[in-house]
Parts: structure tokens; C-alpha cells; sequence
């Protein structure tokens, strides 16, 4: 597609450079020190732990209300924020809490058996029943020293409850005639705690040479249990939840999305969140060095470097927080960045074959003021659509629209005054052997 170029003055690229290492030198530094003199980012929910809770009413109810209810549980810098329609609330709590240590793992509370010998049909079907007061119960285990190995039972929905029956069905070919036969039953909750084990005996009965029935006789069979929170501290979701549902009685509120990050997930979050970045730009060092020569893959590592140091400054100059949204939008701003620099890059590639009389800064500045036109209208187009989404976007798209927004003017920048003039100045100290 052929854009239609704008009239621009000659840019002396080359001859400005000095400057412009300078601005970029006080800006990265800049950024930097207000990194440093703030204790770091201020970092959101996703890395340092906390609760999201959005939650829907049948009838209006103000934001002063909800902050009456979350400062009354002790959260005074929860974030309460309209999301979606006009009685949607999104609440925010970040909270270095700790977890109600859950270590007992469920406890199988029941069980029942159906031998099956009908038809030549040697199986026995086996039921358990578990259930855990603090966690989910993620699996049901039966173990024997007739299997080869531990069995799943298959659970009887999709879900995960406090809750969980599992079934499991086996042939009894594997068993001992006339023998008494030991399964050990037990639960795993989601947080992998093992439940201690619970023993079902079971007699194998035959007449001649065939298994005619199958005799329970544990006599625990089908126990009943009745859940108790007693002993059990509620968890801050489980608090901020029935405290409201004790407030709005009549708005009846129900919570749409919930959503708990543990100290243990945000730190992961932190470490992943930089090897993402890490592995960008690496991938980008090795892409541009295959494409174009080592020097522009340097130079662009440096330019991204610059443009999310940056960024990264003025998010913390505005207190923007900082979370996955915001990673997402170094990303883009890494991509979009690295795709100017491809484009300035390739054309002095082009020029280099097309101007071999001419010295190199020639040709590096004839090639930045050639794609400067191309460089703005494309720029300019995104700075458009990007303002648009931080003025009316909503708070949730606010801070990455903030983000891209800086990073775009930065890396449109960085593109035309740093990638191009530092492959220049290591071209003088250092030239190259081959041009083009």
C-alpha cells in the first residue's frame, strides 16, 4: 500500500545525534533514579498478591456503600470501580495477606460397592465419598496391593467442590478366590494436600471356580458427615463476600469472577514477567542480526531498552500500577518499536547498494529522512486509535493505554535518533569490510 507522502524539511539525522544521545541519556537515567527514589513499581494485584472480586446487584448501590463495607473488614485502600453495567462493581484488595494454612487434605466420609457377577460380568463397582472444609477436592485416589499402580476414580462432575464422589470400576479376574481384599481410599485437594486414608474390606467370595459375590465388610459403609466450619477461619474473599450478602439483602448480590493471587503465584508472575521481556529481546537481537548485520540487532536491543526503561519511568512518575496488562503493553510497544527500526534498517540496507559513492553518513541520513514521512503517518494513525482508548477505554484499559501511548511517541523516536546514528558511530570506529 502507498501511503501518500508527506512534505517534511531535511532532517540532519547524522548531525544531531550528539544531542539527541544526550536527551536519551537523561531521560533513561531519569527514569531510573524515579524507579529507585520510589521503592521500585508499584506493583498491582497480579505481583504482589491480593483479590478481585467483581459482583453484580439487582439494585443500585453506591460506591460509598461498598467502601463503608470493605473499610469496616479493614481494606481502606480497596479499589471499588463501576465495571460493565450500572450495578456492576469491581473491587480490588491488594493485601499482603496470608492463606488460611490449609495442610489436612480432604477426608473420605463415605463409601458403597456394586458387585456385579451377572452375565459373566466379574466387576465390582466402588463409590467414595469425600469431602474438605478449607479447599476443593481435585481428585479421588484408590490404591491396593492387588493394582499395579494408584487409580483414579472418575469423578461425577466437572467441578470442583468441597464436596467430590469418584467411581471406579475394576475386574475382579485380579483377585484371590475366597480371599479378603484391602483398598485404601483417599482424597487430594487442589492445593495437592493428600487426606489420610480410609480402608475398605471387601470379601471375594466363589462356589467352585467362579467369583459368585462380593461381601462388604468394612462398617463404615455410607457414612453420613455434616460439614462444620467450626475451627475454620474464613478466608478475605469468603469474608468480603458473606459481609456483603449481610449488607445487600435486598440488592442480592452475586459475584461473577473471583479471583485470588497468592504471594507464591505473584512472585512467579514477577520472574516470568521478566524472562518474557528477556527472551523479547534476545529473540529480537538473533532476528535482526540474521536479517541485517549484528550491529543494527545491537542497536535495537539498545533502542528497546531505551523505550521500556522509558516508559516504564513515566508509569511510576504517574503512579500507574503496574500488572499483566501493562507487561502486555511493553510487548506490543517491543514489537512495534522493533518494526521501525526494521524499516529504517532495510532502507539503508537498499541505499548502501544504490549509493556505494557515498559515505556512510550520507547514506544514513538520505535513508531516515526518506522513511520519515511513512514513519509519522503510521505513528501518528496509532497515537490516534490508542488516544481514543485511553479516553474511552474505562478504567480496566486506562493504565496499558497509557503505557502504549508514551511508548509509541518513545519508540518512534528511538527508531529515527538512536538505532540508525549508533550503527553509524561504531561504522566510523570500527568499519565495516563489506557495504550493502
Amino acid at each position: 500500500m502507498n501511503l501518500k507522502k508527506i512534505n517534511l524539511p531535511e532532517i540532519n539525522f547524522v548531525g544531531t545525534r550528539k544531542i539527541t544521545y544526550i536527551i536519551s541519556l537523561v531521560l533513561v537515567i531519569g527514569s531510573i533514579l524515579t524507579i529507585l527514589f520510589n521503592k521500585g513499581f508499584n506493583l498491582g494485584i497480579d505481583f504482589t498478591g491480593g483479590i478481585v472480586l467483581q459482583v453484580h446487584f439487582e439494585k443500585d448501590v453506591k460506591i460509598e456503600q461498598l467502601r463503608d463495607v470493605m473499610n469496616s473488614l479493614g481494606y481502606k485502600n480497596a479499589v471499588i470501580q463501576k465495571y460493565g453495567t450500572e450495578n456492576d462493581f469491581l473491587i480490588k484488595v491488594q493485601e499482603n495477606f496470608e492463606k488460611v494454612q490449609d495442610t489436612t487434605g480432604p477426608v473420605v466420609v463415605g463409601f458403597s460397592t456394586y458387585p456385579n457377577p451377572t452375565k459373566g460380568e466379574k466387576n465390582l463397582t466402588v463409590k467414595v465419598k469425600v469431602y474438605d472444609e478449607k479447599s476443593p477436592v481435585k481428585n479421588i485416589f484408590i490404591r491396593s496391593d492387588i493394582f499395579k499402580e494408584i487409580k483414579e476414580l472418575t469423578p461425577s462432575d466437572i467441578y470442583d467442590s468441597r464436596e467430590e464422589v469418584g467411581v471406579l470400576n475394576f475386574s475382579l479376574d485380579d483377585f484371590k478366590k475366597d480371599s479378603l481384599v484391602t483398598l485404601y481410599a483417599f482424597g487430594v485437594d487442589r492445593t495437592k494436600n493428600k487426606g489420610l486414608e480410609k480402608e475398605i474390606k471387601i470379601f471375594v467370595c466363589s462356589k467352585n471356580a467362579d467369583i459368585t459375590k462380593v461381601q462388604v465388610v468394612s462398617d463404615w459403609q455410607d457414612t453420613t458427615y455434616k460439614a462444620s466450619s467450626k475451627g475454620v477461619e474464613l478466608s478475605p474473599t469468603e469474608k468480603i463476600i458473606s459481609l456483603l450478602k449481610e449488607r445487600f439483602i435486598e440488592e442480592n448480590p452475586r459475584v461473577d469472577r473471583e479471583e485470588v493471587v497468592g504471594a507464591i503465584m505473584s512472585k512467579e508472575l514477577q520472574l516470568k514477567s521478566l524472562w518474557v521481556v528477556l527472551l523479547g529481546l534476545v529473540g529480537i537481537l538473533i532476528y535482526v542480526w540474521i536479517r541485517f548485520t549484528f550491529r543494527f540487532g545491537v542497536a535495537s536491543v539498545i533502542a528497546l531498552f531505551h523505550d521500556v526503561v522509558i516508559t516504564l519511568g513515566f508509569l511510576t512518575i504517574t503512579g500507574r500500577e503496574m500488572s499483566v496488562q501493562i507487561i502486555a503493553a511493553l510487548l506490543t510497544l517491543i514489537g512495534y518499536s522493533i518494526n521501525d527500526s526494521i524499516i529504517v534498517s532495510d532502507r539503508i540496507r537498499e541505499n548502501l547498494k544504490l549509493m556505494r559513492k557515498d559515505n556512510f553518513s550520507t547514506i544514513v541520513n538520505k535513508s531516515l529522512n526518506q522513511v520519515l514521512s511513512r514513519t509519522l503517518i503510521t505513528s501518528l494513525t496509532t497515537l490516534f486509535v490508542v488516544f481514543m482508548l485511553f479516553l474511552f477505554g474505562g478504567k480496566v484499559l486506562n493504565d496499558f493505554a497509557f503505557a502504549l501511548l508514551v511508548g509509541v511517541i518513545v519508540g518512534t523516536y528511538s527508531s529515527d535518533f538512536i538505532v540508525a546514528p549508533l550503527v553509524l558511530d561504531w561504522e566510523i570506529k570500527k568499519p565495516s569490510k563489506k557495504r550493502g
